[in-house]
Parts: structure tokens; sequence; C-alpha cells
């Protein structure tokens, strides 16, 4: 009868971790998944008005020692829409070429430290539509050597809640091991 009691308990515990586990994945894939559709409006030919509100930012500049900086840049987005420009006149970096790294699709919001770039030298300009950003000597010196942004809050959120159902699952086998009843 001991046997079978055993194998009851190790097959309830199965099953618990099974259900934790899919309820957690469940709950974080419902928070990596957008609450709702936001429209995306093209700005590239710039003719609707949130587009001419779209403004980058200079956030910070980094010396590299070898001559080369490192500077920060993000943007605000007062609407609430998702702007796209193209690579191009009215989405470019001077000097250097056009493209260098910088958002085509810019979400609702003020987002600092969106990209980086690494120049010879510490001249540079961002213009979005007709707003620009450049360096100047007034641009403030970055803490530590920035890096881009990766990811987003729900990538964040959906990692934590992995790392939750790992946790808890370890915790549930290690209770089962000591003989605590679950």
């Amino acid at each position: 009868m001991r046997a079978s009691s055993r194998t009851d308990r190790r097959g309830s515990r199965w099953l618990l971790r099974a259900v934790v586990m899919a309820v957690l994945l469940a709950s974080s894939l419902a928070v990596a998944a957008p609450a709702q559709a936001v429209e995306t409006i093209n700005c590239t030919p710039m003719s609707d008005p949130a587009c001419k509100d779209l403004t980058p930012a200079v956030q910070c500049i980094w010396s590299n020692g070898d001559g080369t900086s490192t500077i920060a840049w993000g943007y605000s987005n007062p609407s609430d829409k998702i702007l796209h420009i193209d690579i191009g006149g009215k989405n470019n970096m001077k000097s250097g070429p056009d493209d260098q790294g910088q958002w085509l699709d810019f979400p609702p919001g003020t987002v600092q430290n969106a990209f980086v770039t690494t120049v010879t030298g510490t001249d540079r300009t961002w213009t979005l539509g007709s707003n620009k950003a450049s360096t100047s000597d007034s641009t403030p010196a970055c803490p530590t050597k920035p890096v881009s942004m990766i990811g987003s809050a729900h990538a964040l959120l959906l990692g934590i809640a992995l790392m939750a159902a790992a946790a808890l699952s370890v915790l549930v086998g290690r209770r089962g091991r000591l003989g605590v009843p679950a």
C-alpha cells in the first residue's frame, strides 16, 4: 500500500507542476500580447499633424578615448499613435550615412536611449521631419558607456514570468523530496 501511496503523491506533484506551469505560461503570454492595436501613421510624407510633433533628442555622449564618441539618442512622440518615418530626407543622421541605426517606428511616449551611434569626433545631427537634435559642447557626458535599448517592457515581463515558473517548479520539486505535504 505504501508504494501505491508514494506513486499517487508523485503523480499529484507532477500534475500540480504541470498546472502551475500552464497557468504561468498562459499569463505570461497574455502579458506579452499587446492590449490593443495602435494605429500606425506613415510620416514619410509628413502630412499628418501628429508627425510634426515627433522630436528627436540627444541624451548624452561618451568619449571612447580613441577619437570616437558614443552618443545615446531618444525621442518624444506626444501622439497616441505609432509614427513611421523611412530612412532618408525626413529621418537621417548627419554627418555620415543617413542610416545609423535610428528607429523607423516611434511608439507613443518619450523614449530615452533608443539607439546609440559611435562616431569619429562628437558632431552629429538627427533629423526627424522638420525637428533636429544635435550634439554640442553642452551635451551632457554619459555616466557609463551607453548601449541601445533592447526588447521592451512586455519582453521583460515575459522573462520574469518564465523565471518565476521555473523557480516555482524547483521549489515544488524540493518540497516533494523533503517529504513536506503539498
